[in-house]
């Protein structure tokens, strides 16, 4: 006969007497049954996953180290890190120079990432300088690009309100990208905790886009002068305008994210570039933006008159 034990999970005294003998290490509730076997299936994978790195190990494959226990691994992740009480990102700063993945698991990674890249296979234009004046616009004004850090290469997104302007851009990079359109709920807005229903572009991954994520994103987008020098058109002109301009009280560019040598060098090229005068204003938090003045409206007018787009007509009264 069996000694009265104590539950493997919550400590409770249990007679072995009043209990099914499947229930032999808890007491037999259905919670502590289910905690002890979640935690015999997790030691069985750790000692299966073991007995594969020394399998590893001895037909001479690299592993990394975790440098707080000192265990082996191919890819030292997130699941592991969770018992030391660590991000990936925390382990990263304070182990700086200790790999986190070996460089076997690395090539298979890459290689994997290159046969799932949809540009490969994508039947579009290539890149050229049309799609560099459309995205010095866009980049100006509302447009993103983004990389992810598990991800080889950037891609294009952006929401809006405006359906009609977006279905046009979508139209426009899909004859480049592989890319999506759809209604989706925004974040919560700042001030009002609301969300609401934007569409929104998103471009697959591509190297053209990488190599542009690298021209204008430090610790923030920038103007990446050179680029802009080459690629702000008039149409690239129209395109900021739509994106981030306004005609309410003058014709002005939001140019808030920008620094004041960043404004101040697109606008001596509105002057140089389009004949287009104007002034660098600040608003209440000393952000920069531009406005133009009253002698470039004319000007400007016929400039935006040469590309008509449905569902901008709001911003032409002026």
């Amino acid at each position: 006969m069996r000694n009265p034990y104590n539950c493997a999970v919550c400590g409770k005294i249990v007679d072995p007497r009043f209990l099914h003998p499947a229930y032999h290490k808890t007491c037999g509730s259905l919670e502590c049954q289910a905690t002890h076997n979640k935690r015999a299936m997790k030691k069985c994978d750790q000692l299966r996953q073991q007995k594969h790195i020394q399998e590893l190990m001895e037909r001479g494959v690299e592993m990394v180290t975790c440098e707080i226990c000192k265990q082996s691994f191919q890819i030292l992740n997130y699941h592991h890190l969770k018992i030391h009480g660590l991000t990936l990102n925390e382990y990263k700063k304070l182990y700086p120079n200790s790999p986190t993945i070996n460089n076997q698991s690395k090539e298979t990674r890459g290689k994997g990432s290159i046969a799932q890249s949809s540009y490969l296979s994508y039947q579009g234009k290539q890149p050229d300088s049309k799609l560099c004046e459309f995205l010095a616009g866009c980049l100006l004004g509302d447009g993103n690009l983004e990389k992810r850090s598990n991800k080889l290469n950037a891609r294009y997104n952006e929401g809006g309100a405006n359906q009609q302007y977006l279905q046009w851009k979508y139209e426009f990079l899909s004859q480049y990208f592989c890319c999506s359109f759809n209604e989706r709920l925004a974040k919560p807005h700042v001030k009002t905790g609301k969300r609401y229903l934007n569409w929104w572009i998103r471009t697959k991954v591509h190297p053209f886009l990488t190599n542009l994520y690298g021209q204008w994103y430090q610790d923030r987008k920038i103007v990446p002068e050179s680029f802009i020098a080459q690629y702000l058109t008039e149409f690239a002109l129209v395109v900021w305008f739509y994106d981030d301009g306004c005609c309410s009280n003058g014709i002005m560019f939001y140019t808030m994210s920008f620094s004041l040598t960043e404004v101040e060098f697109l606008m001596d090229l509105l002057g140089s570039r389009f004949d287009l005068g104007g002034s660098i204003l600040k608003n209440k938090n000393q952000q920069f933006y531009i406005r133009l003045d009253a002698k470039s409206r004319d000007k400007f007018r016929q400039i935006v008159g040469q590309f008509p787009i449905n569902g901008m007509e709001y911003k032409l009264n002026f």
